[in-house]
């Protein structure tokens, strides 16, 4: 399991509900609405790796 992944699976991200976020080495460094904007952002805190992008869902949403 990446790190990045991990660090999603055990942070609460509550507060970035309904938006996109993106980790790198086990930290948020963008976070918003529109993917492409967030993306470009990692890029450039984070040019060398790849982060991991994913987008926080309502609580009410299930995932199987």
């Amino acid at each position: 399991m990446s790190t990045n992944y991990q660090f999603y699976i055990e942070t609460n991200v509550d507060e970035y509900i309904g938006q996109w976020i993106a980790i790198c080495d086990g930290q948020i460094i963008s976070h918003g609405t529109d993917i492409k904007l967030v993306y470009k952002e990692a890029k450039q805190r984070c040019p060398h790796k790849k982060p991991l992008i994913t987008r926080v869902p309502n609580k009410e949403t299930m995932i199987f």
